[in-house]
């Protein structure tokens, strides 16, 4: 009983430690406190959603404690904890098939459907910003492009003009980027608990097999409206344009998985993926080819025509 209370606590007291590291200012505490989450997730994924629940509420009143005001607490509460809880709660959700078979094995909920939670999070958490701003000059647009330009002081004695336009540019679509980072810090923490838990047998939920990762259909009804309103221009356009992008997040992950599940007989593959990698990161539009790719699969079925040709050759 007292080991199952220590538990929480000793996670709890260690997110607190890593999300107040921020208040350091130093580049390396600042990734110390993306790590936040781990702890919780971990133990969530080892004992279920009440002790992480139970950590995660220790490490707000931590947190609330270590940096009084309501900023540092929302921004945990917000930004860490609920998410995290939210992933935690269905991935902890199983079935046994009601087939008859006593031998079945324990269907757990898809790990691409989380994919999809955290997708409509967050475009709540992108809708909310936007009419919360929207009576401010410019909307939520003119937010960021304040923020921008406060973040962007640091190059006073580069051209104004370049500034300007870059700021003009990156604006459009922050939100989304946003997003995007916040999406897949969550996705990072989660497998980082996961493999952990794993290595070390405490693991509730098995590991999924990320190569067929599914995920749900209904945020390509959402690119599709936002794909409309980018025809419109102005605010419409800027709204359509994020929402449009935000939804494609998870088919970006899909197109992942499915990118690795081709590439396995590839000759080179791990530097050739590096490189894929690398290029996405460095351009970016190579991401959105990626999500198309991640959308066609659910019509085309690409990793299960690789899977049947491999198996084929090897019944050769």
């Amino acid at each position: 009983m007292l080991r199952a209370q220590l538990i929480p606590l000793g996670a709890g007291v260690i997110a607190a430690l890593l999300h107040l590291s921020v208040t350091l200012g130093s580049p390396g505490a600042f990734m110390l406190a993306y790590f936040a989450q781990a702890p919780i997730a971990a133990v969530g994924l080892a004992f279920g959603f009440m002790p992480a629940a139970m950590a995660a509420a220790i490490a707000a009143i931590l947190v609330a404690l270590g940096s009084p005001g309501v900023g540092a607490l929302s921004l945990f509460v917000l930004t860490s904890a609920l998410p995290m809880l939210v992933v935690v709660y269905f991935a902890t959700q199983n079935r046994v098939p009601d087939d008859g078979d006593e031998n079945a094995p324990v269907e757990w909920y898809p790990a691409g459907r989380l994919l999809g939670w955290l997708t409509a999070l967050g475009l709540a958490a992108f809708i909310a910003a936007y009419l919360m701003f929207i009576g401010g000059e410019n909307g939520v647009r003119g937010a960021i492009e304040n923020y921008l330009n406060t973040v962007m002081s640091a190059f006073r004695g580069a051209d104004p003009v370049a500034v300007d336009q870059v700021i003009s540019k990156m604006s459009r679509f922050f939100p989304a980027i946003a997003v995007a980072s916040w999406i897949l810090m969550n996705v990072i923490n989660g497998v980082l608990a996961q493999q952990f838990l794993t290595a070390s047998g405490k693991n509730m939920r098995p590991k999924p097999s990320y190569r067929e990762i599914e995920g749900p259909l209904w945020p390509i009804a959402v690119i599709a409206l936002g794909a409309l309103l980018t025809f419109f221009g102005g605010e419409p356009g800027f709204f359509g344009f994020n929402i449009m992008l935000i939804a494609s997040i998870p088919f970006f992950f899909i197109g992942l998985a499915v990118l690795h599940s081709i590439s396995a007989a590839w000759p080179g593959r791990p530097i050739m993926l590096a490189a894929v990698y690398l290029f996405v990161v460095l351009a970016l539009w190579p991401a959105a080819v990626i999500a198309l790719l991640g959308i066609l699969e659910y019509w085309l079925r690409l990793r299960n025509r690789m899977q049947t040709q491999r198996t084929n050759k090897g019944n050769e």
